[in-house]
């Protein structure tokens, strides 16, 4: 074929494969990648799927489609929306094959001017609604499908939408599938679903006769699954705390490889390179112009000073360029970009030269830092982007990588080395003292390099907050990046952990072994269905890391779960006119000061105020601000400007002021000669309060007494600051 004619034949086929309809270029993928032919549905037929189970706004105008494949599953994705005011939109997945919504998420137009909305569809209609959509959008797959109960809060949105969600379990035969399943959202206002999903895998479920939860729990004890760790929270965060005293190192028992043991053999699971475990949902789990100086210098302030100290202490630019010419090659032809000294979070706050570095044609860079204070090498990497592989080279092994991972750290490092392990697979070992590893690691299919990473050991447990790592590239036989993370801190002796087997007894107890059906990923693609045993994870006050001295569970910063915010569900409201307030306010985690009770004629206290408005700002409760703090952190916001006690009874003189300024009106309020009181009671008012009260009551925040008084030293019971607060949030808090 001559070139024109091919040139003609190509630009015919592509305009072909353009105007194509997507299933049909689907279907022929199917062909040539043996997939098995299925009769695919129309966009049509999606369209029209979608309408008859969701109701489409009107106002979405607009539409659009798409087709993908993804995971072995091919889906239409529907897409209706509008602009202007009343912008807002509906997309939609349906499985182009079986016809099954598997997504739809609604998102309501943006009004601005929107507050706060006390829910008018209570938890209990919510749940039902769900349930309903549930039954019509799952089909036969909703009796395989189980509620999971939620604790967790549901935070007051000042922006004024509220929505309440449900997750359901996939069950086959009786067994768990964590991974699939079903989510549904419900707006507290409307009632009506504003979010779907649906996961589900077409796999074998078949059972299998398998060990029991006692030889599981032997299985997981014999394979050291929950392994005693140091343990430092990822916070960014200088070295010293703001008390002054250093950072603690936290002795913990972690759980490894989420406790996994293989239902029929008893042993524990080891995936291949390309094989990953689906997620368990269920569990809880970065040029200045020069100044002209005055003759006359001001006052330096104690920080200024001591910031000044700390510098001339530090490495000038050319020591710091020095110190990393010993370890990494600059060449020649190379020229400094970038200089910056600073305070690097890496290394808790320690000060860091950080230098760049690139060749004359802007194809080669090198990027290194180095500890301010002593020189030492912090990291270092390399790029060559118009680097070519000759078809000739052959790449080294991956133990000859090892060997110059190691010469080199030896050489940089060679006492820290001696105190770290290569990590690998969990369940694999490796040398402790020298970092030597007895088994292969797993290397990804076609890299051109391996990156080694080398554990923290103290006092012959792991720190894997510290690490050296080193990245060798298989061709070039060159160390390609390097990174040092260690730190100087004090670690806790041994003696103070509880042991082994103590620390099992105590997960066990709250975290069982449950059999359940987990699926395998190979290449991004389910493969698998196996049944394995794992620790439970029912609850929300349960995690992977438990303190290692009191078996306390663990959030990611190291705090105990047992004083994280719940869902509170008061029992002694039914009959108080401010129920839906209240329950508003519990469902927020707020005012669980008596457990499930709400004591609503009690007397307000300033410490349960305070705490709750603080809540509502940050968008969730803080169980570690002590009440000093707490009305520490109200004097900085300006909510409270009075002498109190963590004590004190709040009049309604003194709310009516807290509340005021959290809705920034105080300077308004402050105008007092603009007011006149309807309150018989009147002439008893502080002029300074005078303001404040005239404006909680014509905002219709406090309600006055019924015989025509204010009462402003009159104490506050809860339930009249439930009704308070919540008409506050509506009315719009300014913080």
């Amino acid at each position: 074929m001559n070139r024109p004619l091919l040139s003609i034949t190509l630009a015919v086929i592509l305009l072909w494969s353009l105007f194509m309809p997507a299933p049909l270029l689907a279907q022929d993928e199917q062909a040539s990648t043996g997939k098995a032919d299925k009769q695919l549905i129309t966009l049509e037929q999606a369209i029209q799927i979608t309408k008859k189970n969701f109701e489409i706004p009107a106002e979405l105008i607009d539409f659009s489609s798409g087709f993908n494949d993804y995971n072995s599953r091919q889906a239409w994705s529907l897409n209706w929306s509008s602009t202007g005011t009343q912008a807002g939109s509906l997309s939609a997945q349906v499985d182009a094959v079986s016809g099954e919504i598997l997504s739809i998420y609604y998102s309501k137009p943006y009004n601005p001017d929107q507050y706060y909305k006390t829910p008018a569809v209570s938890l209990q209609q919510a749940e039902k609604t769900a349930d309903q959509y549930l039954k019509k959008l799952t089909g036969d797959k909703y009796q395989r499908l189980k509620l999971i109960e939620d604790k967790s809060i549901i935070p007051i949105n000042t922006y004024g939408q509220t929505y309440y969600g449900f997750t359901w379990q996939r069950i086959e035969n009786d067994i768990p599938v964590p991974d699939n399943g079903a989510s549904i959202q419900i707006d507290a206002e409307t009632g009506q679903l504003t979010s779907y999903y649906l996961n589900w895998t077409d796999l074998n479920f078949a059972p299998a006769k398998t060990i029991d939860s006692t030889e599981a729990t032997q299985a997981f004890s014999k394979a050291n699954l929950l392994e005693l760790q140091y343990f430092l929270a990822p916070e960014i965060r200088p070295l010293k705390t703001a008390d002054g005293n250093q950072e603690q190192v936290q002795l913990v028992y972690q759980l490894k490889n989420d406790g996994t043991i293989d239902a029929l053999t008893g042993k524990p699971v080891i995936l291949n390179q390309d094989q990953y475990w689906a997620a368990n949902d269920a569990k809880l789990r970065g040029g200045m112009g020069a100044a002209q100086l005055d003759t006359e210098q001001a006052a330096l302030t104690p920080q200024e000073q001591q910031e000044i100290v700390e510098n001339l202490q530090l490495l000038t630019k050319e020591q710091a360029i020095a110190a990393i010419k010993k370890w990494v090659e600059i060449p020649k032809d190379f020229s400094i970009k970038n200089i910056n000294l600073y305070k690097d979070s890496s290394l808790r706050g320690d000060r860091v030269w950080s230098f760049s570095w690139e060749n004359q044609k802007g194809t080669q860079y090198i990027h290194a830092k180095v500890n301010a204070r002593n020189g030492e090498l912090i990291s270092f990497s390399s790029y060559n982007s118009s680097s070519v592989i000759s078809p000739e080279t052959k790449p080294i092994s991956q133990d000859q990588a090892k060997k110059i991972a190691e010469d080199f750290i030896r050489k940089i490092q060679p006492e820290k080395f001696k105190q770290t392990k290569l990590k690998a697979d969990d369940l694999i070992s490796a040398d402790n003292s020298s970092g030597a590893l007895s088994a292969k690691l797993s290397l990804p299919v076609d890299t051109n390099s391996v990156t080694f990473y080398y554990q923290r050991i103290v006092n012959n447990i792991l720190f894997p907050a510290n690490q050296i790592l080193v990245t060798v590239d298989l061709y070039t036989k060159k160390i390609t990046s390097y990174q040092l993370d260690w730190w100087n801190l004090n670690f806790p002796q041994l003696s103070e952990a509880m042991g082994k087997n103590k620390a099992e007894e105590l997960f066990f107890q709250s975290r069982p072994m449950k059999l359940q059906y987990a699926i395998v990923y190979d290449r991004g693609e389910p493969k698998e269905a196996r049944l394995v045993y794992r620790p439970s994870a029912d609850s929300s006050a349960v995690s992977d890391m438990m303190d290692a001295k009191n078996g306390n569970f663990l959030d990611w910063r190291g705090k105990p779960l047992t004083g994280q915010p719940q869902r509170l569900i008061f029992n002694d409201i039914g009959s108080d006119p401010n129920a839906k307030e209240i329950t508003a306010l519990g469902m927020a985690g707020l005012f669980g000061e008596y457990g499930n009770q709400f004591k609503p004629q009690d007397n307000l206290t300033v410490i349960p105020l305070l705490k709750a408005l603080l809540a509502i700002k940050n968008g969730i409760p803080d169980s570690s601000l002590s009440p000093e703090d707490i009305i520490k952190e109200a004097k900085k916001l300006g909510w409270v400007q009075e002498d109190i006690s963590t004590t004190q009874v709040v009049t309604r003189e003194l709310f009516s002021k807290i509340i005021i300024r959290c809705l920034g009106l105080e300077q308004i309020a402050r105008i007092n000669h603009i007011y006149t009181s309807p309150f018989s009671d009147a002439q008893t008012f502080a002029p300074a309060a005078k303001g404040y009260i005239s404006l909680v009551t014509g905002l219709e925040i406090i309600s006055p007494s019924q015989d025509g008084k204010f009462q402003p030293g009159r104490p506050m019971t809860r339930s009249e600051a439930a009704y308070s607060i919540i008409k506050a949030l509506e009315f719009g808090f300014r913080y």
